[in-house]
């Protein structure tokens, strides 16, 4: 194998690197305990302790099989075998298996199940740079990419992405997770950016210049306002405070979800990292009151309602809910994820859903599913039997648009084409006003009702 020589000094090369002091970045990935012998196969795993050596992932000496054998199909096994050594742990996160994997023009393309999607962000990360040190000692094989869900999460990963500069004065490369809009701009996704940083710079800087910058992958959108600048931005007590110019207030956009897409990019990015739990955002220095819909006074927590791809296979149905805006001047439909499985209809997810959303800085209008006692479709007619406390537990002035959030969630179904309500049954009467419907208007954004 042409390999068989590189690994031998790859593994020469893992002693002599992980023996110096690394700063702290992916060096801490290599261990003192690389296997020096070229008629091995080596499978690289998280340690059990990274305490012990300081290293994050360990290789494991395996025999070389029998000629003949298939020598990716035998390393794919071993990254699913839970290894018997205590000191190492499974090679991929729990649930996660290989659903497929091709080889073309040097990249070996694994397909991994959606629990890998479920797995912590730093388990993910040691699981594909540990299958690609392991896969990468093959003749064959030049670079890793990691596949889920139909979103590719890592692209190319070759074994010197591992091994960075000792030196802590020199620049070294970190991958930082950013979030851009989808090609509808409908969804947040995430796309990896490889870095070079420097002692004086912070990730949390590069992390809003990559966002003004846009993103890498053509299929998706740039989300920052035009002409918006990075004044400053630095991190305390894990509050990340990012001073932008006037033109990101100015140059804002018109929509709950344009908000959404902007704010989210902003978290999400932001809090991936180590040591960032929420994000203030000042404009010229001063905080901002209502942006679109949302007040910035209060810092942005993450949020992962706004991230796609929806999957289909998951069980999951890519959905409009319509949510009172702040201070309930009128709905306005947000995309979401509902899981579908558990219930018999889309509709019952659907509602389900809505009645137990949360999304950042909008009032929640309903006290939970006990309000609704049932949802039901016959025909094109969806009927949702709501309980006495789901008006007991609201304002007056907030039920007509808890009514109306549960109809325009539920029309905008491709198999509901009216909404009506009863309770206990009967037509849904509370004191003097008759909800019952059928609603078939055509919902537009911030309609009152």
């Amino acid at each position: 194998m042409r390999r068989r020589a590189c690994l031998a000094l790859l593994l020469a090369g893992l002693l002599l690197l992980s023996a110096c002091a690394a700063p702290d970045s992916l060096s801490r990935l290599l261990s003192q305990d690389a296997a020096d012998s070229g008629d091995a196969l080596v499978v690289y795993r998280p340690a059990a302790d990274p305490a012990e050596g300081g290293a994050l992932l360990r290789p494991q000496a395996y025999p070389l099989p029998d000629s003949g054998a298939d020598l990716p199909a035998v390393l794919l096994t071993l990254l699913q075998t839970p290894p018997a050594d205590p000191g190492f742990s499974a090679s991929l996160p729990p649930g996660t298996a290989v659903e497929d994997w091709v080889l073309e023009n040097g990249v070996v393309t694994l397909t991994l199940s959606d629990a890998f999607l479920d797995a912590p962000e730093m388990d993910r990360s040691l699981a594909a740079f540990g299958a690609a040190l392991t896969l990468c000692q093959l003749d064959e094989v030049d670079a890793v990419s990691v596949v889920c869900a139909g979103q590719t999460l890592f692209a190319g990963l070759m074994p010197e992405d591992a091994l960075l500069d000792d030196v802590p004065s020199d620049p070294y490369s970190r991958q930082l997770r950013l979030y851009f809009p989808d090609s509808a701009g409908r969804w947040l996704i995430s796309e990896y950016h490889t870095l070079t940083l420097d002692e004086d710079t912070s990730p949390e800087r590069y992390v809003v210049e990559e966002l003004l910058r846009g993103p890498n992958n053509g299929e998706l959108r740039s989300v920052m306002p035009a002409g918006t600048r990075l004044l400053s931005c630095a991190t305390a007590d894990g509050l990340c405070t990012v001073d932008l110019s006037q033109d990101f207030y100015d140059a804002r956009p018109d929509t709950a979800l344009g908000e959404r897409l902007v704010l989210g990019a902003l978290a999400n990015s932001l809090t991936a990292l180590s040591g960032v739990d929420a994000v203030r955002v000042l404009v010229e220095g001063e905080p901002v009151g209502t942006y679109v819909y949302r007040s910035l006074a209060e810092p942005l927590q993450r949020c992962d309602d706004a991230v796609g791809p929806v999957s289909v296979p998951k069980g999951e149905l890519d959905a409009d809910l319509w949510l009172a805006v702040p201070g309930l001047s009128g709905l306005t439909p947000l995309p979401y994820r509902v899981r579908t499985a558990g219930y018999a209809s889309d509709a019952e997810a659907v509602a389900a859903a809505l009645l137990g959303a949360a999304e950042p800085g909008y009032p929640a209008l309903f006290s939970g599913s006990g309000s609704v006692a049932g949802v039901a479709v016959q025909g094109t007619v969806c009927t949702v039997d709501l309980s006495e406390s789901f008006f007991v537990s609201l304002p007056e002035e907030a039920r007509r648009l808890a009514v109306g959030s549960l109809a325009a969630s539920l029309a905008a179904l491709p198999d509901v084409s009216a909404v009506r309500f009863t309770m206990g049954g009967d037509d849904a009467v509370f004191d003097g006003t008759d909800w019952s419907g059928p609603w078939r208007e055509e919902f537009s954004e911030i309609e009152v009702y």
